[in-house]
């Protein structure tokens, strides 16, 4: 597969910071990648750059082997949802997504049937999109940005934080209408989010960014198993970080397990490694329960469990682990 977007080196200096410090990435057709990482990393700098709304210190920006990097905004075809979706108040719906064919000077006609056509394929009515964005739910504003940004048949789609200001069920819903939509049209598209969820059940690759670096790129489900640093393993979820020698491994490094790799009670006799603990705390999830266990070495553990606990807090209980779940962390990549 080719890359549709190549990024060499890129850095922004935001007055006397930088903003986003020398990152390289690669990205193949029809992938999505998730950007992921605190507020103030950089990441949202990052779309900006690749959308042309920002120029970069240093590096380039390839699209299809095409150096983009002194390339306008305009003439980039790159749609780009907003955080705060950046619809004109004083539009229509209809208005404000044809507005893209509307400045390339496309026919009426023309102009009509594309936004006909992207609205019913992200679920708009004809009576929605002749309402003003005021008249529209937090769900319907953000189908009316996807649709702006997709009608003119853009080279790549940039989301940043798209999700963000609406509530968790229609949240949900829409993640999974945008990879639904994404695979259908077959559109690379960078999403940036803080929501390793998100990341997690939306992406074909995740990238994790800390102070304007890009730590890691990975596939969602190795980067959460086995990421290369501590601060990429905190930020997906829940984790145990433990010195590795706890587990008797000789290398320098810290011992990495996520929460529900851990065994209780009887399942733990199944495992080829295991501890007694007293729990310091029960804690309902939803679905689960997250247990906090002291070892009688003083080494805490988190452990997520789906069956309701048969013990309280203060009660010593057997946990367990399959040594080979374990995933090592080294003090310095060298080590590995």
């Amino acid at each position: 597969m080719e890359n549709k977007i190549k990024l060499e080196n890129l850095t922004y200096y935001y007055k006397d910071k930088k903003a986003v410090d020398n990152i390289s990435l690669s990205l193949h057709s029809g992938k999505f990648l998730t950007i992921l990482g605190p507020s103030g990393c950089g990441k949202t700098t990052v779309l900006k750059l690749i959308g042309g709304y920002l120029s970069p210190s240093k590096g380039c920006i390839f699209i299809d082997n095409t150096d983009i990097t002194l390339t306008g905004a305009c003439s980039r075809k790159i749609g780009m949802v907003f955080q705060n979706y950046a619809l004109f108040p004083h539009l229509s719906a209809r208005k404000n997504i044809s507005f893209p064919l509307e400045i390339r000077k496309l026919p009426k006609n023309e102009c009509e049937k594309k936004v006909n056509a992207i609205s019913e394929l992200i679920g708009l009515t004809q009576k929605e999109i002749e309402r003003k964005p005021s008249e529209l739910s937090g769900g319907q504003q953000q189908r009316v940005a996807l649709a702006r940004a997709l009608v003119f048949d853009p080279h790549l789609l940039l989301l940043d934080e798209p999700l963000a200001n609406l509530d968790k069920t229609l949240r949900t819903k829409l993640r999974s209408e945008i990879r639904r939509l994404q695979k259908e049209i077959n559109i690379t598209t960078i999403m940036v989010t803080h929501d390793h969820e998100e990341a997690i059940s939306n992406s074909d690759l995740i990238g994790v960014m800390d102070q304007g670096k890009l730590m890691e790129v990975n596939d969602p489900k190795i980067i959460y198993d086995n990421p290369q640093s501590v601060f990429v393993a905190n930020f997906l979820g829940e984790t145990n970080i433990i010195p590795a020698n706890f587990f008797n491994i000789s290398k320098n490094g810290m011992a990495h397990i996520r929460p529900e790799k851990i065994k209780i009670e009887n399942q733990a006799n199944e495992c080829n490694w295991k501890k007694n603990g007293i729990i310091t705390g029960i804690t309902f999830m939803g679905t689960d329960f997250l247990i906090d266990l002291k070892t009688m070495e003083g080494v805490h553990f988190k452990i997520l469990t789906r069956d309701p606990p048969s013990f309280r807090v203060d009660s010593i209980i057997t946990m367990g682990l399959n040594i080979e779940s374990v995933w090592l962390i080294p003090n310095n990549l060298k080590d590995v």
